[in-house]
């Protein structure tokens, strides 16, 4: 049984671009990168509803992850046997209800893979004989961990 999610997916950056012409980067993680202003109007609006303004599809820090991927991931957690190993990319894990998904893994033999920036970071219970952390950006530790399996990206 193979399950992947991205509860927080990543707003790494955004581009703008005017008709006909290729696109700016903009590096929105910068305070220092000057980011045009935008009219409300010019905002992309909800298709359906014609009335709210669309957003990234992400988990802001604060807000509730989507009901439907806690359930998802907490079935496929109790669902499983055995689990061979637990991703941590890029959080703590010490939020709830991801904090208790490392040690519901762990109850059915998984090993934990921390990619992470900062060396303090670790998920609930610690680092374990067998587990891995790997320090750094994510954007480059996890592709490489998978160029075996994905190839170069």
């Amino acid at each position: 049984m193979q399950w992947k999610s991205e509860p927080h997916a990543s707003p790494a950056g955004t581009t703008a671009a005017a008709q006909g012409e290729e696109g700016v980067e903009l590096d929105i993680s910068n305070a220092n990168v000057p980011i045009p202003h935008v009219a409300s109007a010019d905002l992309p609006q909800c298709p359906l509803c014609k009335e709210n303004i669309l957003r990234p599809g992400v988990v802001w820090f604060g807000e509730a992850l989507p009901l439907k991927t806690v359930d998802a991931v907490q079935k496929w957690i109790d669902d499983a046997d055995r689990i061979d190993l637990i991703l941590v990319i890029g959080t703590t894990a010490q939020v709830f209800p991801a904090a208790g998904y490392v040690e519901d893994a762990r109850d059915k033999g998984a090993r934990v893979a921390v990619v992470n920036m900062d060396i303090e970071d670790i998920p609930p219970g610690g680092m374990l004989p067998g587990d891995w952390f790997f320090q750094g950006d994510a954007s480059v530790v996890v592709p490489e961990l998978l160029r075996d399996v994905i190839g170069d990206v």
